[in-house]
């Protein structure tokens, strides 16, 4: 969405608050049909939400704030496809206070125009881009000279992705580091983040709404380790999965599918029992891969046992970006 001639990435509602404007990733309208945890919580986690604009003046004055830090709440700076330089890459943002964040035009635009061509980057490096924490954001504001960029500045295609904390990008370490981010860079293209940590409960009506989407050209779907938990059975689970895999199935783009990661604990039976179901309605409907294959490592296990390291990240990224790739080229 478009506001204060800034494109809101990723997001689909801004909502007033006191704080500011409350950046949210579904309708409202959704929501309310989702998950008590989507509806008031993880839709408002601003996972894969990047602020872009480009500077017509020398400098730009943002302001942001988030709900909470539980974790350090770091906003990443890009340049189009680059990594913003020394003092000019990464801000915190604080939350008993507004933070502002100064932009300035990068001096060496000519030099990161000219590799941008040499190299096929998707991004055009007039495009500022403030890649959002995890967290829940706050817009409050913008000063100076800016516009909105052109279509043609971003890259041809776009990859979305739906699951758990794992996509959201939970113990990643920051969002550029998230498996999602990282293959959408392997593939030159841009990305849709809709990991929702703890909620991804697979409902019909989200999967509705992702094949209703027009803005992606191929997805990604994480199945079944938010339903491990007591209050699902397996054939609670194995008639979501279905709904769910049928929607998904009937959608022309090419969809990729994967059941539960490696991990380190919980119910590894009732985890074994999911990923069986995962495949039993994903194999030849979907490009279906199994989790384990895409992460086998304990040692890639952060330390409360379940959540990827920032080295299990970069492991899902590697062997599934890869397989992404070759299913889109055949």
């Amino acid at each position: 969405m478009i506001y204060d001639k800034i494109d809101f990435h990723n997001v689909e509602e801004l909502e007033e608050t006191e704080k500011g404007l409350k950046i949210w990733r579904l309708p409202k309208e959704l929501r309310e049909k989702l998950n008590d945890g989507i509806k008031n919580d993880t839709a408002s986690l601003c996972s894969g939400v990047e602020l872009r604009f480009c500077l017509k003046g020398e400098s730009a004055k943002i302001k942001l704030r988030v709900e909470d830090n539980v974790e350090a709440a770091t906003a990443f700076i890009y340049y189009g496809s680059f990594q913003g330089g020394w003092m000019s890459s990464q801000k915190q943002i604080r939350d008993d206070q507004v933070t502002e964040i100064i932009i300035e035009k990068s001096d060496r635009l000519s030099d990161l125009k000219r590799i941008t061509k040499e190299q096929n980057l998707p991004f055009d490096p007039e495009v500022v881009r403030i890649v959002m924490p995890y967290n829940h954001c706050y817009y409050c504001g913008i000063e100076g000279d800016i516009e909105t960029p052109l279509k043609s500045q971003y890259p041809e295609k776009t990859y979305l992705a739906y699951g758990s904390s794992i996509t959201h990008g939970s113990l990643s370490l920051g969002t550029p580091h998230a498996y999602v981010f990282r293959i959408s860079q392997m593939l030159k293209c841009d990305y849709i983040n809709l990991g929702f940590a703890g909620t991804a409960q697979l409902e019909k009506e989200i999967a509705e709404y992702i094949c209703n989407r027009k803005d992606w050209d191929f997805a990604s779907v994480e199945l079944g380790v938010n339903m491990l938990d007591d209050q699902f059975s397996c054939d609670f689970f194995e008639e979501r999965a279905k709904n769910f895999v049928e929607i998904m199935s009937k959608d022309p783009r090419k969809v990729f599918a994967t059941s539960i990661f490696g991990f380190s604990e919980v119910d590894q039976a009732k985890a074994d029992k999911f990923r069986e179901i995962a495949k039993k309605y994903s194999e030849n409907k979907l490009i279906f891969t199994e989790g384990k294959e895409i992460l086998d490592n304990p040692a890639y296990i952060a330390a409360d046992l379940i959540h990827p390291s920032i080295e299990g990240a970069e492991q899902i990224a590697s062997r599934w970006g890869s397989i992404i790739e070759k299913g889109l080229n055949s």
